[in-house]
């Protein structure tokens, strides 16, 4: 059965709780929508936009009187989504009720600690698996957080988003929090397949980091890197280093209205790529790190990258438009889609772990989409492009999520990217 879910947008919270409210108690009347009794554990997740922060408390409450659901975890953003439709820069809510098998799921959060390494759950399952996690952007060494949160989980996957940044309480578990990271924590047996997109296409072929500078690029392959980004473009670099800067920043303009980006693979990642023969010996676009690049020094004609790297690191300049993004969401859908139409993994297993209704094509209860705050409609548009897409791929499967100031996937923090879960 599948989870139920609403969404709204009112001025007033309270008549945008109540119009999410009517939405899950009609979806009681519907067969898809029946509780589950061999899924006891019942978890709400909550996403609301920044007109509603200071409210977050009184929602709560409400939603807790209302659903009888006790655990509740979200958070505060500049937009939230749901299925086929997105909220941006406007007053919204959207809810989902998640149910699970006893003891399968945690909340967690500063005042809720992780357990104890190897705890298992009553059937000798671990419960630290994986983690759908909400970071306050404000929170220092995030990626430091991130990681120690990573060697936790058994499978390293940690999946989530960094909630809005304008409010001083901007994510909740169990009550509204400041500062830090916290979520749900999944055991072993829980079935979810998470997905990421970042919609990029590369401009020219990949080259090596041969000399570096703090968080510049001063050398690709030997080259300075400016000249060798516009060699990339057809350019001719040959030329002084004003008529280079200039017509460098007036092609960029032109060319790259979202931005110019870098996808980056390390150099361990690179020379295993050649070692297990990866065609092309390189990643395809959709799985490399990509960043920004923020800045240039036309005199020693290098280029600032918003990330780390190091030598012998491999990076490709990339664009990202909205029709590479359109190509790419689909790709990541339809990925899902063959996989859910193939059988179903570890039946008895699952079955024996008290699931029902385990069919050959599994059918998702519920899904979480989290994109930056720089997709939506300054990408597309238009609002909602990302989730009818999703919808016209896998389905009217019940789905929220929020618009992010970074994403994360497997325990990394991303930018310009979606990050889909799908549960069953």
């Amino acid at each position: 059965m599948m989870f139920r879910f609403g969404h709204a947008t009112h001025p007033n919270w309270r008549e945008a709780l109540e119009l999410v409210l009517a939405q899950l108690e009609g979806q009681l009347q519907l067969e898809q929508f029946a509780s589950d009794p061999s899924r006891p554990q019942r978890i709400g997740l909550v996403y609301a936009t920044d007109p509603f922060a200071n409210d977050l408390p009184a929602l709560l409450a409400t939603l807790r009187q209302r659903t009888g659901v006790t655990q509740w975890v979200g958070g505060v953003a500049v937009g939230v989504c749901s299925s086929g439709v997105e909220y941006y820069q406007e007053p919204a809510v959207a809810v989902m009720l998640m149910e699970f098998p006893a003891d399968s799921v945690r909340v967690f959060s500063g005042k809720l600690p992780l357990p104890k390494p190897g705890t298992v759950n009553g059937g000798g399952r671990s419960v630290m698996h994986s983690a759908l996690v909400h970071v306050d952007p404000l929170s220092e060494d995030i990626d430091d957080l991130l990681e120690d949160l990573g060697l936790k989980m058994s499978s390293g996957q940690i999946f989530g988003g960094l909630v809005g940044a304008a409010n001083p309480q901007s994510h909740l578990a169990l009550e509204p929090l400041a500062g830090g990271v916290s979520g749900l924590m999944f055991a072993e047996h829980v079935p979810i397949e998470v997905r990421m997109t970042q919609g990029v296409q590369t401009v020219g072929s990949e080259h090596e980091i041969t000399g570096l500078r703090g968080n510049f690029v001063e050398e690709l392959d030997g080259q300075p890197a400016l000249n060798v980004l516009m060699a990339d473009l057809g350019v001719d670099a040959d030329q002084s280093e004003d008529e280079l800067a200039t017509q460098a920043t007036e092609l960029l303009a032109r060319r790259f209205s979202h931005g110019l980006f870098v996808g980056l693979t390390d150099k361990a990642q690179a020379e295993s790529i050649v070692r297990k023969g990866f065609a092309g010996g390189k990643l395809d676009n959709h799985q490399l790190r990509v960043r920004p690049v923020v800045g240039m020094d036309p005199q020693r004609k290098s280029l600032a990258i918003g990330d780390e790297f190091a030598l012998g690191d491999r990076l490709s300049f990339c664009t990202r438009d909205e029709n590479s993004a359109r190509v790419d969401l689909t790709r990541m859908c339809a990925e899902l889609r063959d996989e859910l139409d193939a059988p179903a993994p570890r039946i008895n297993e699952l079955q024996a772990a008290g699931f029902s209704g385990i069919l050959a094509q599994r059918r998702p209860r519920g899904a979480v989409y989290i994109a930056c705050n720089g997709r939506g409609s300054a990408l597309f548009g238009l609002q909602g492009v990302e989730q009818q897409i999703v919808r016209e791929q896998l389905g009217d499967i019940p789905l929220v999520g929020f618009s992010a100031n970074g994403e994360i996937f497997k325990g990394a923090l991303y930018g310009y990217t979606g990050v889909l879960a799908l549960f069953f």
